[in-house]
């Protein structure tokens, strides 16, 4: 079997379903030899990898988008990639989203729920404060608050993730690793 034969046997299943649907890779793999395909599940998950690198699919476990980069362990789902929750692209290492070609770092993925909920009330409690006709006064104090939240919820200050690859919020997409991946955007489907 080659690699674009279980490209397309993919790229088959996840345009037969709902755009927010995934797929087992062992589906995938069961389209390509029903009865043989247990011994093309590693070529089925490494086809995979290739294609989250370059931003076609998302891996996910546990309802979550994974870094392909990151070795994986238990069952895996494939998706189209996602857009965050105002229809923006992100990127297929979870890090940024993407707003007028610039990239915009995302909260940190394991927060607790309740945590994030908190964070993200004290930061549009500070944005809300910056409205209108205030002091001067107030207005630092809500400006701080805002970095105070967004360094909190991971979105400026330290990277969030250990892998050591660099920080590149609010960077131009075409100026950056990821200038490839922005670049097909808006490409048709292969």
């Amino acid at each position: 079997m080659n690699e674009q034969e279980v490209r397309h046997a993919i790229e088959g299943l996840l345009q037969s379903r709902d755009p927010a649907a995934t797929i087992c890779p062992s589906e995938a793999a069961r389209a390509l030899s029903p009865t043989a395909w247990r011994t093309l599940m590693p070529q089925v998950r490494a086809v995979a990898v290739a294609m989250a690198k370059a931003g076609v699919l998302e891996i996910r476990q546990g309802g979550r988008t994974v870094e392909p980069d990151k070795p994986l362990r238990g069952p895996i789902r494939l998706g189209r990639p996602t857009a965050n929750a105002v229809g923006h692209p992100t990127t297929p290492d979870g890090r940024y989203f993407v707003v007028r070609g610039r990239l915009w770092r995302k909260a940190k993925p394991d927060l607790p729920a309740e945590l994030r909920t908190a964070l993200v009330k004290q930061l549009m409690d500070a944005r809300r404060a910056l409205r209108g006709k205030a002091s001067e006064d107030v207005r630092r104090v809500a400006r701080e608050q805002v970095e105070l939240a967004k360094q909190a919820l991971g979105e400026r200050g330290p990277v969030w993730w250990t892998d050591g690859a660099p920080d590149f919020n609010r960077k131009l997409a075409k100026n950056t690793p990821y200038a490839e991946w922005f670049s097909r955007l808006n490409e048709p489907p292969s």
